[in-house]
């Protein structure tokens, strides 16, 4: 292969250096025909006489040197190599770039390939000589074949190239994505959720389907502000005026309608509504089969904004022109799992939401939207139960959604989020960023995008993202709660208070919102009001989150033993959420069944904090739990070992110095105890909570922690 090799580059070097190269063939060529005599040709002869020829001699030569069969043969096979890279170098862990030196790598060699395959050929005994020409000096035909072959092949070279140019530029925006301002002056609108005039109550996903599907499409024009899903939703089944439902929304019109379906077709009725007098601008009756509804969203959308007066770009103009073609049995099961979606975020809903998108893509195995749904609603699962096998078929669903769909900003979101869980922030905010740069108008990059931040310890730029999510969506209980989540762990209790409150009075029949509201309080030192609160959060959806607040409050009124029961049903409900498991361990630990009991439950909840390390293992939040864990079961050197792991990957964060005290306490380092909570709470950390933790319980009979918790009333 050596020698092979170094005579290739013999016979290139010698090409170069020679004043003038005679190609010759079986054939006789009168004159000897190069590649320069096309480009370079004598100017002072006859040449108009003789063009034409030499432009079939050219494209015989072509056809002769094998230039047609190397473009198609390294064409496809480069844009397969490429397509392979994109989908196998993620699931391996590849840096993002590996991919683009792939592509980078297949361009340069594309020129370098022609070249070479006009110069030399491998002859059938392995030697390398020149290629030989198998055309003859006479006239040569323009026949359909050559035609033909001469298109198809520019037509391959080209459509490579574009994927190529595509491949290069579609992640461009991720650097040049800025911030965007909300612009108060745009036209605003909310879609509501279509009335259900069906028969059948289990048609009604379909009315919300729709209705939620034309708001994806108003959403990616700029040129308009429409109120997120979640806030205009919230008034659906509710009898309230137009008008109080624009001043609540914030937005100057309604687009409003009903769906009634009967025997495979379907009736609706769309009307755009002046919220501030409820005139009607617009309004339409459309008779469809059922298989016709991604078509009518589109022309309702496109009818929208014709009668709100709105100019619309090119680009904008061609987001709603889009067509696409999805089959329509794997649509509706997609609609009926984005109803599922909509609902509490209990894991029925969700199992019951990823049932659908797995049918859905039964159906149609390259629907995008499917496989992004079937990533939230395991990532949803997750969130949970903390299963590690969800998480993992949530990135493979996430990754394949990418694939077939890259100018969706729904799945750059999902991706964020996963990128998040595992630790890789830098891939995080690259997703958000992108997403935002697809859709300005996307609270939820903003929200993933804050939360990254913060994750990452930069709070100030996760304070802007939150606070330009509720610019945006004023009324989005989602950039609310994230808010107030942000402003809990970031110590500043009182301020999130209102944005908790705020989102009970949006949401009364949310147990998300009493259950973050009753944590506000439980923060600021109030476990009887927290733990009233909670208890309404259960009585709306008995979770293992609610189960577990509850029992919490409990265990910080000293009633370790009422606490135990609702510790049990919380696990009972998520068996591989660690922190229920050492949450039950401190109980026990804490009550009169002392250790015994609690040292199986700590080591359950060892072994699955483990699998969350697998995810990510610069998890310092877990890594600090693990130590607090292995100190109740009195393994010292274990112990240490995970706080100074936990410690050294988050210096300063007020989770980890405080669950390091409660870890040291337990090893009666109290010295070393009383340092870690006077960071946690110079950080922030509510002294409330560390008077009444058992947790600490070698520490609060020491003067030391009497002055420190005094210095911070």
């Amino acid at each position: 292969a050596s020698r092979k090799i170094g005579e290739l580059f013999a016979r290139v070097q010698d090409f170069l250096t020679k004043p003038e190269l005679t190609i010759y063939s079986q054939h006789t060529v009168n004159p000897p025909y190069t590649l320069a005599s096309y480009f370079f040709a004598d100017r002072r002869g006859a040449r108009a006489s003789n063009t034409t020829m030499q432009i079939k001699q050219f494209i015989a030569e072509l056809r002769g040197r094998g230039i047609y069969q190397t473009t198609a043969y390294y064409s496809a096979g480069a844009w397969v190599l490429l397509q392979i890279a994109d989908v196998v170098f993620p699931a391996l862990g590849l840096p993002e770039w590996s991919v683009s030196v792939v592509l980078v790598l297949a361009a340069v060699g594309f020129p370098i390939a022609l070249v070479l395959t006009w110069l030399f050929d491998f002859t059938p005994q392995g030697v390398i000589e020149a290629t030989p020409i198998t055309v003859d000096g006479g006239k040569i035909p323009w026949s359909r074949t050559h035609i033909v072959e001469f298109t198809l092949i520019i037509l391959l070279a080209l459509l490579v190239g574009y994927l190529y140019i595509d491949r290069l530029t579609y992640r461009e925006a991720v650097e040049n994505a800025a911030s965007p301002v909300t612009d108060q002056s745009r036209t605003s609108i909310a879609v509501m959720p279509f009335v259900n005039l069906s028969d059948l109550a289990d048609m009604e996903y379909l009315g919300d389907g729709l209705a939620e599907e034309i708001l994806n499409l108003l959403a990616k024009l700029n040129e308009l502000n429409v109120a997120a899903r979640t806030s205009s939703f919230y008034f659906k089944d509710r009898e309230v005026d137009i008008r109080e439902i624009g001043t609540h929304l914030g937005v100057d019109h309604l687009l409003e309608g009903s769906v009634r379906s009967e025997d495979g077709k379907v009736r609706v009725t769309a009307q755009l509504i002046k919220a501030s007098d409820g005139f009607h601008l617009w309004s339409e009756t459309y008779d469809r089969d059922q298989n016709d509804m991604l078509e009518l969203q589109d022309e309702i959308a496109s009818k929208v904004v014709e009668a709100l007066q709105v100019l619309l770009p090119s680009g904008s103009r061609e987001a709603l022109s889009t067509k696409r073609t999805v089959n329509p049995a794997a649509y509706d099961f997609y609609l009926r799992g984005r109803a599922f979606l909509r609902l509490p975020q209990d894991a029925s809903n969700l199992e019951a939401a990823r049932e659908l998108f797995d049918r859905a893509i039964k159906q149609d195995q390259r629907f995008a939207d499917a496989f992004a749904g079937r990533c939230n609603a395991l990532l949803g699962l997750y969130a949970i139960d903390l299963d590690v096998e969800k998480f993992k078929a949530a990135e493979a669903a996430c990754h394949r959604a990418l694939t077939l769909d890259r100018r969706a900003s729904t799945v750059y979101i999902a991706l964020g989020n996963l990128y998040r869980e595992s630790g890789q922030y830098d891939k995080a905010i690259d997703e958000f960023k992108l997403a935002i740069s697809m859709d300005s108008g996307s609270a939820d990059a903003h929200l993933g995008l804050g939360a990254t931040y913060f994750e990452n310890s930069m709070h100030e730029q996760a304070e802007q993202h939150f606070r330009q999510a509720i610019e945006m969506q004023p009324n989005y209980w989602q950039a609310l709660m994230s808010m107030g989540t942000f402003l809990g762990d970031s110590g500043r209790i009182s301020e999130a208070i209102p944005y908790y409150e705020r989102i009970c009075e949006l949401m009364p029949d949310s147990e998300t919102a009493y259950n973050n509201l009753a944590a506000a309080f439980f923060l600021s030192g109030d476990f009887e009001k927290a733990s009233r609160i909670w208890q309404r959060s259960l009585e709306l959806a008995p979770s293992s989150i609610a189960y577990s607040n509850v029992a919490t409050s409990l265990f910080f009124l000293g009633r370790f033993e009422e606490a135990v029961p609702l510790y049990h049903k919380a696990v009972e409900l998520a068996p591989d959420d660690f922190e229920v498991w050492g949450n039950l361990g401190d109980a026990y630990r804490h009550s009169s069944m002392g250790n015994e009991l609690a040292a199986p439950m700590y080591q359950n909840a060892i072994k699955l904090a483990g699998k969350r390390l697998e995810i990510n293992a610069s998890d310092a939040d877990t890594l600090a739990m693990v130590g607090h864990y292995y100190a109740g079961l009195d393994q010292r050197e274990s112990s240490l070992e995970y706080l100074d792991k936990a410690n050294a990957l988050a210096s300063g964060n007020m989770y980890v110095d405080y669950t390091s005290a409660t870890a040291l306490s337990a090893l009666g380092e109290t010295d070393r105890a009383i340092a870690s909570l006077e960071r946690a709470l110079e950080s922030g950390y509510p002294w409330h909570i560390a008077e009444a933790d058992a947790n600490l319980g070698r520490v609060r009979e020491l003067p030391q922690f009497e002055a420190l918790t005094a210095r911070q009333q």
